[in-house]
């Protein structure tokens, strides 16, 4: 999902960052392909490489389009729980592509704040993301690509249940550094798309975390740090050449909201995504 800090001042880590960055997208006119293994009855021909789910084949022209929304939640006994939701389209259009890199130009909308439009660059196969030159490494938690940097790079044939072990080491939109496990849940290798299941956990803050939020206790307002305890997340995504159809990802962990007025005082933090194709023209 396309990086809010850059994109849209303002929306701070509740904005639901877009890279491409931020989503799940449809593709108008994907080009069919069916190897020909796969027409002669070879049993190998039911199992396509990585490659076949998992790295985009797009032409320059096709567009694409998601719907998607985050929201988070911190709960606590004694104050009023704090809730913060975004939601928006995005609209994408190729303009140039090699193996390693696409390039777009996107109109990105989040509700109620101006809508952006500018080129977007992906690079090294997803792993770094470029708006209008401003390059940094891609942790959105979603986007509208298969990204290696969060999801891993499985080489071989795609079996349903195999596992890979993707090591995160740096803080991403939806959680810390840590290690995720990403598990083949259903494969349909005649219209290449494979629906992975992402759990992981680790320690510390999040990308763009907010480390100080607003709470109300009986009628007053006040301004607490927040900090920190293991975060846990687990969700579903599914791919089609690369492309992400369906996206969500769920995160808990428990946090500390301390202030001099409440001193201390244990909470619940949970933050979702839900990202969704949608058809463009």
């Amino acid at each position: 999902m396309p990086d809010n800090s850059r994109l849209l001042a303002g929306l701070g880590a509740s904005g639901f960052r877009i890279q491409l960055g931020i989503a799940a997208f449809i593709v108008a006119a994907v080009p069919g392909f069916l190897p020909a293994a796969q027409k002669s009855g070879n049993p190998q021909a039911q199992e396509p490489s990585a490659d076949v789910y998992l790295v985009p084949n797009l032409q320059i022209g096709q567009k694409l389009g998601n719907v998607f929304s985050r929201a988070t939640s911190y709960k606590a006994e004694g104050i009023d729980e704090v809730v913060r939701r975004t939601s928006g389209t995005a609209l994408y259009v190729v303009t140039a592509t090699s193996p390693a890199s696409l390039v777009l130009d996107s109109e990105i909308r989040y509700d109620g704040k101006p809508v952006y439009k500018g080129k977007t660059e992906m690079k090294d196969h997803g792993r770094t993301s470029c708006y209008e030159g401003n390059c940094s490494a891609a942790t959105d938690a979603s986007g509208p690509f298969y990204n290696p940097l969060i999801w891993g790079d499985p080489k071989g044939t795609i079996r349903i249940g195999m596992k890979w072990i993707v090591p995160i080491t740096e803080p991403w939109e939806l959680g810390p550094p840590g290690e995720q496990t990403v598990t083949v849940v259903e494969a349909d290798p005649a219209n290449h798309s494979v629906t992975l299941k992402r759990e992981g956990s680790g320690d510390g803050y999040f990308a763009g975390d907010r480390k100080q939020i607003q709470v109300s206790k009986s009628g007053q307002n006040y301004l607490v740090d927040v900090n920190p305890g293991r975060s846990h997340w687990i969700g579903y995504t599914r791919f089609r050449q690369g492309i992400v159809i369906s996206d969500e990802l769920l995160v808990e962990r428990p946090v500390t909201l301390t202030s001099k007025e409440l001193v201390s005082l244990p909470a619940e933090e949970r933050q979702y995504i839900l990202l969704n194709a949608t058809p463009s023209s």
